[in-house]
């Protein structure tokens, strides 16, 4: 494999690759790198790459004509079978270990375009460049840093570059899923001893054992990965039960303290759709408790005839699915009073609004689903035209709002409809 690296500073490269994994595969001769400076093709005596964009604005902008004689010179000092240009741009898609196999197995020539300033002419973009790659959503200096991380992870594919021909293929990402943990000696450090399957001598079962690991990490740390993984229904459902994520989280509905649509405090009535729509959407996300929250006591009432109708009395006979969706709906006087039922210790309260209200952390929703893996997390929901911004305030984090497409601005959800679509951004590519 060959890579020709187009890049203002050369001399970048020769510390992270003289070294290491890289620097071995060089020297083996199984791959090469060749470097080609901008400015030796330059024709002034300034050795000019840039100038400045037309349509004004900051930065300078990488000249098209000398790019184009940097590419027209290793296209024609190179015959590959099989070649691929790529740019380093925050723009193109993230690079990941499906992309970087898919990058060994199917070229033999990699040309990295690394830009500089404030980037490369756009036609240069569109005649010579095959792919743009990111490998993050950040900005760098320019594309070199880029290009090493590339370089390094798609040289790992290459036969003959690790010592392992299998080494590839275990690491985190295979399948999608995150590696499973890893123990060397010795067996017991600072109290912490080595799971017993890793000593039984078993190989079946510590493949088992690694499966399974890898699947629940991945679920904990990464769910969106599993949306491309092959790991199967019964797989996930046995792993998902041993997860801490989710078994973490109770949600309450407030009905008093909220706003009216005159900005009065009030509190609004209970409807059976509260009861039966957020009930089969929690249960559904494996939402440890669902509390309906409500002071008025014709409301608490009306609740409880309704929760005892399906988990006790004829209606439980009648339909037992939705005495199953109701099995752990619980009523609540105050949020106080539903955290103290809860009885989670250490417990993060999690208000959702669609105003901003000065006081609380804004979360969003990654960092919200990490925090509730380690620590419990109660989230508010309100009725009405929202909770009462005191109430809002003595939460420790206000969770980011659910932002429409509509045109004209309109964002209008009803309460239901928002815990369905939050529950699903937190949870929902866990299953």
């Amino acid at each position: 494999m060959t890579f020709d690296i187009i890049t203002l500073f050369p001399k970048m490269f020769d510390s992270p690759f003289s070294e290491g994994i890289v620097g071995q595969a060089v020297g083996a001769k199984k791959i090469n790198l060749s470097f080609w400076n901008p400015r030796d093709y330059t024709s002034d005596k300034h050795k000019s790459v840039d100038d400045r964009p037309f349509g004004g604005g900051d930065g300078m902008v990488m000249l098209p004509e000398i790019l184009k004689r940097v590419l027209s010179d290793i296209k024609g000092k190179n015959q590959p079978k099989k070649r691929r240009v790529v740019y380093l741009s925050p723009q193109g898609a993230l690079l990941n270990q499906k992309k970087a196999k898919y990058l060994a197995e199917n070229f033999d020539q990699i040309v990295l375009l690394c830009g500089r300033y404030g980037g490369i002419d756009e036609r240069i973009i569109q005649t010579e460049v095959d792919e743009e790659i990111s490998v993050g959503d950040y900005i760098l200096s320019g594309g070199e840093l880029g290009a090493m991380v590339l370089i390094d992870t798609v040289a790992r594919f290459i036969p003959g570059v690790l010592g392992n021909e299998v080494s590839p293929l275990e690491e985190s990402f295979k399948d999608n899923l995150l590696e499973h943990p890893l123990y060397t000696r010795p067996r017991e450090f600072e109290g912490r001893g080595v799971p017993e399957v890793l000593l039984s001598g078993n190989h079946s079962k510590i493949l088992e054992w690694r499966k399974e690991q890898s699947i629940l990490r991945t679920l904990e740390k990464r769910p969106d990965l599993l949306r491309e993984s092959t790991v199967t229904d019964e797989e996930m459902t046995q792993v998902a039960e041993r997860s801490s994520l989710r078994k973490n989280v109770a949600i309450g509905l407030v009905h008093y303290p909220v706003y009216n649509k005159t900005g009065e405090v009030v509190a609004t009535n209970v409807t059976n759709f509260d009861i039966h729509d957020i009930s089969r959407a929690a249960r559904t996300y494996g939402v440890d408790q669902y509390y309906v929250i409500t002071p008025a006591e014709e409301q608490l009432a009306f609740v409880g005839r309704v929760l005892d109708h399906w988990q006790k009395g004829r209606g439980h006979q009648y339909n037992p699915s939705r005495t199953d969706s109701l099995i752990n709906t619980q009523l609540a006087t105050s949020v106080e009073a539903a955290l103290e039922s809860w009885g989670a210790k250490g417990c993060h309260l999690v208000a959702t609004s669609a105003r901003q209200v000065v006081g609380p952390k804004l979360i969003g929703y990654n960092d919200l689903r990490v925090l509730a893996i380690r620590e419990p997390v109660f989230i508010l929901f309100g009725t009405g035209y929202g909770i009462e911004n005191s109430m809002v305030r003595q939460c420790e984090y206000l969770l980011e709002p659910i932002k429409g497409r509509a045109a004209d601005g309109f964002r209008h959800l009803s309460v239901r409809s928002a815990v369905s679509i939050i529950l699903d951004r937190l949870f929902g590519s866990c299953y």
